[in-house]
């Protein structure tokens, strides 16, 4: 009879040094290591094409990620330093990982909301929801592990050609048609419309907002300005003659 009660004594203490290590590995760290897409990058094609590709490594926060946040959240009496409705603030890095967990889309609130089906919830509300393409994009970040690399300095800047259509149309989007897009756009400025875009440069109100000069209110108004090599594009297209 000593042999099992020994065995059974075993078992309790096999079973309690497991539960241990569960406890200590487990909740305090947040993590669920059986969570496939917690530990490994999903190489899945988030455009909605069905085909598997390799994640693009040049997706970086700072070029990529941030401006699709300014301009499309971090405005005044949603997610900016002033307003931080519920509690967010989507203006730099540092509060964003907040709201993230890297490696992982089904553990990021973030990237919940944005896809988030009920128009009651999702973020933004329409008719300002993301793009299929910028929701990929910040998919692709988180689950490259969601750093803060900075690519802004990794290429050379080249305003030799700077045009409209290949150039300022796709920065305007990038950066400040969140706010100025054709519907409802803010101080009645569509940056969708390149007749108004072209005013704004003659008037010189263009160069003046994204550089933050006196006497212009400050695009984006939440955040940073737009990084360096976006701005000598946009003067170099002023100068040029608004090709």
């Amino acid at each position: 009879m000593k042999t099992p009660f020994r065995a059974l004594i075993v078992l309790i203490i096999a079973v309690s040094i497991t539960a241990c290590a569960d406890l200590i590995d487990g909740p305090f760290h947040g993590r669920d290591h059986d969570d496939d897409d917690s530990t490994e990058i999903d190489t899945t094609d988030y455009t909605g094409g069905g085909d598997t590709t390799k994640i693009d490594s040049t997706v970086c926060f700072s070029r990529d990620v941030l401006p699709i946040l300014i301009s499309n959240c971090a405005m005044s009496g949603c997610h900016n330093e002033s307003s931080h409705e519920d509690g967010v603030v989507l203006t730099t890095y540092a509060y964003v990982i907040r709201n993230v967990t890297p490696g992982s889309l089904s553990r990021s609130e973030l990237y919940g909301v944005i896809t988030e089906t009920d128009p009651d919830k999702v973020m933004p509300p329409p008719p300002g929801k993301l793009t299929t393409e910028q929701i990929n994009t910040i998919a692709r970040w988180i689950k490259e592990g969601a750093t803060n690399r900075d690519c802004s300095n990794e290429t050379a800047c080249d305003t030799s050609n700077v045009t409209y259509t290949a150039t300022i149309a796709p920065l305007l989007t990038t950066w400040c048609v969140g706010c100025h897009g054709a519907t409802d756009p803010s101080a009645g400025i569509d940056l969708t419309n390149r007749s108004v875009v072209e005013a704004q440069a003659r008037s010189g109100a263009l160069v003046g907002t994204v550089t933050h000069t006196a006497g212009f209110a400050k695009m984006p108004p939440s955040g940073p300005k737009l990084d360096d090599c976006s701005i000598q594009k946009v003067k170099a297209w002023v100068a040029g003659g608004l090709k």
